[in-house]
Parts: C-alpha cells; sequence; structure tokens
C-alpha cells in the first residue's frame, strides 16, 4: 500500500531527526546534546539574536518543530514557560530526554501543528517560533491559522522558512544540491517576500523579514568535525560572503506579529 505524503514525512525525519548526527557522543548523553548545540550554533550563529531567548523569561512559548530540542532548550533555560510539537515521534523522544538530562521543564506533545485540535489544553502563547519546519508540511496555512489562534493579541510569531531568491535554490534548480543533507526528503518548499506576506494576510503585521546563512563549508570535511570552506567561498574577502548571506541566505527569517 502506498503510503500518504504525511506518513513519509514522518518516516524521513523519524528515521533521521534533524542534526542527529552532529556528535559522536551516545545520542540522548548530555555530551551528545552539548555537541549539537555548540555545533547547530556556530553554523547559524544567526539563531540567538532572531530567536530572542532571553525576551521570554516568565512568557508562554509554543515551538512549532522542536526537533532534538537545542532551540527549546535556551528558551526554557532563559525562563520561558515552553511548549513544543513535533511531526517525529523520534524528536519528542529526544527531546523529552534532552529536557531530563539537563533538567530542565517544558511539555512536548507528539501531534500535526496543521490539526486545530493538537493544540487544546494549551495556553494563549505569547511567542509562537519555528525555525526551518512548516516549508517541510504542504499544509502551511493551516499552521499558520492555528499559530494565530493560539498566541495573545499582539503575540510575535517568529519563523523561518527557505528562501526562493537564494544561492542554494539556485543550485537545487540547476540539480547540484538538494534540500536537505540527508536524500529522499518528501517534502520542502522555499519562499518569497510576496509568498510569505499572502500567507501572513490580514491576521499578522510583518515586523521584519531578512535573510541570513548560506552553507559554506565542505560537506566531507564537515562531516568529519572540520570547518573548511568550500575554494570558491575561501577565495571571497568577508565582506562578500557576507554580502551573499544578506542577499542570497537561504534562511528566509520571518518576524511578525498577531493583529
Amino acid at each position: 500500500m502506498t503510503k500518504s505524503l504525511e506518513q513519509r514525512i514522518r518516516d524521513y525525519w523519524n528515521n533521521q531527526p534533524c542534526n542527529v548526527r552532529h556528535s559522536k557522543n551516545t545520542p540522548g548523553s548530555l555530551e551528545f546534546f552539548q555537541d549539537v548545540s555548540a555545533r547547530r550554533y556556530r553554523v547559524e550563529p544567526h539563531i540567538p539574536e532572531f530567536a530572542g531567548f532571553y525576551l521570554w523569561q516568565g512568557k508562554q512559548v509554543l515551538e512549532i518543530g522542536p526537533g532534538i530540542g537545542s532551540d527549546a532548550a535556551e528558551f526554557a533555560r532563559n525562563g520561558a514557560d515552553y511548549y513544543g510539537i513535533d511531526y517525529s515521534t523520534e524528536s519528542v523522544k529526544l527531546s523529552q530526554q534532552r529536557f531530563d538530562v539537563e533538567e530542565l521543564e517544558g511539555t512536548f506533545i507528539c501531534g500535526d501543528a496543521s490539526d486545530a485540535n493538537t493544540y487544546e489544553n494549551l495556553p494563549k502563547m505569547d511567542l509562537v517560533y519555528s525555525y526551518g519546519v512548516i516549508h517541510h508540511f504542504p499544509a502551511i496555512d493551516r499552521i499558520i491559522d492555528n499559530a494565530y489562534n493560539i498566541l495573545k493579541p499582539g503575540g510575535e510569531f517568529r519563523f523561518m522558512v527557505y528562501a526562493k531568491n537564494s544561492w542554494k535554490q539556485a543550485m537545487i534548480n540547476r540539480g547540484l544540491d538538494q534540500f536537505e543533507a540527508q536524500a529522499g526528503c518528501p517534502y520542502a518548499k522555499s519562499y518569497s517576500k510576496d509568498d510569505i506576506l499572502d500567507l501572513l494576510g490580514s491576521k499578522f503585521h510583518l515586523e521584519r523579514l531578512r535573510q541570513d546563512h548560506c552553507f559554506m563549508y565542505n560537506v566531507d570535511a564537515y562531516k568529519q568535525g572540520r570547518y573548511e570552506l568550500e575554494p570558491w567561498f575561501e577565495a571571497m574577502p568577508e565582506a562578500m560572503r557576507e554580502a551573499v548571506k544578506e542577499y542570497l541566505g537561504w534562511h528566509l527569517l520571518v518576524k511578525a506579529r498577531r493583529l
């Protein structure tokens, strides 16, 4: 029997939760989680500023797609009342294990963020946050509607999706790259600024939209834990590499406020 797209998406992320191979230490150990976070924030140093972890002390925060809990742990460490919804049962297990190991408090739900029933019994949120997740699900419009409904009036929706006008999308279009490091991703989509405005509609005010991040390292070296720039990026002055990230970055960072 042919699996539905939704089941293939769940299977894909269950088989290899995002960033799970970013440590040689035992999965689920404190050292494993420390390695994963260190690598994540080294390669994507724009995340802390975008998430603003320190801003949410004593606030209700819902993350759509926490994966194995790197950003979740930062929210919790900074005093947020944290909740996470993930489609992947394996990701939820690892996130919960991380919170147990690090003695953090939070609530994880395995569920479909496009289904309004998933949000039952949750409080209204000050922030809905999603980083690199909702572009992997076809019902993104329903996810955004649910984010609107769970937010308090004036609450923030911060999310990252892939950018259509980007270096990486150009490489994908030419068959020189793929959406994810692991092959076989069943669904992914990139977006333009106009696409974002259409998705937010009249429910949200777009406060900030910018691009960042271009993975410039040699993949084989990176898998071995070495950070070696590809020769064409190595040849660029630092200012030029920064311009690539700003104008052709793969990450479209959206900050919006519920009207």
